[in-house]
């Protein structure tokens, strides 16, 4: 008797399913052991559809706190989809970080409102005292600069975050002052409730 074709349609992708869910097994083992800790921590309670794709990304970099080729190529094996179309997705959305972020973030909105208060010099000078442009870490690993279009704190421009805190007003001199603060102290995290202004 034959077998319909949806029938050995069905039998054909269960069996690549199973062996990309062993090919997914073998490839952890030669990630970062960051990303493989993340996966077995977090990742792997992920359910293997498409659906979960954004999902795991949010998971991947809030644990690791960007994204990593070997994140997004464990999703992949994960998923049983190719890497390209994680990448894809990944690099579509600008919540996601492909390199590691510093230690403290800041970031200095380059809206209308702050850009005609100055957040335009005020960005360019940031950039001459750490001697990176936006979207870089200091080679120390201390600082990542940023920019972003608005934070919606237009009364406050120019806006400048460091890591969570909102600082309102920013000078490049009172951001000189906060880049020096935090560049002398490397191991102090600044992400708690202590002010470095």
């Amino acid at each position: 008797m034959k077998k319909s074709e949806s029938h050995v349609s069905s039998e054909k992708t269960s069996r690549k399913r199973k062996k990309n869910a062993a090919n997914a097994r073998d490839l952890k083992k030669r990630f970062d052991p960051e990303v493989e800790q993340w996966f077995d921590s977090d990742g792997n309670a992920f359910p293997s559809s498409q659906s979960s794709i954004i999902p795991m990304l949010q998971s991947a970099q809030a644990a690791l706190g960007y994204l990593p080729r070997d994140a997004m190529q464990a999703i992949a094996s994960h998923l049983c989809v190719p890497p390209a179309q994680v990448e894809g997705i990944a690099s579509f959305y600008s919540q996601f970080r492909f390199n590691k972020p510093g230690i403290n973030r800041v970031t200095v909105c380059t809206g209308t409102a702050c850009y005609v208060r100055g957040s335009g010099k005020l960005i360019e000078d940031i950039q001459a005292d750490l001697n990176i442009q936006s979207g870089e870490t200091t080679p120390d690993g201390v600082v990542s600069l940023e920019s972003v279009s608005c934070f919606g704190a237009c009364a406050l421009a120019p806006v400048v975050v460091l890591n969570d805190k909102v600082l309102r007003q920013q000078t490049s001199a009172s951001m000189k002052t906060v880049i020096e603060e935090i560049s002398s102290a490397p191991s102090k995290d600044t992400t708690g409730g202590e002010s470095n202004k």
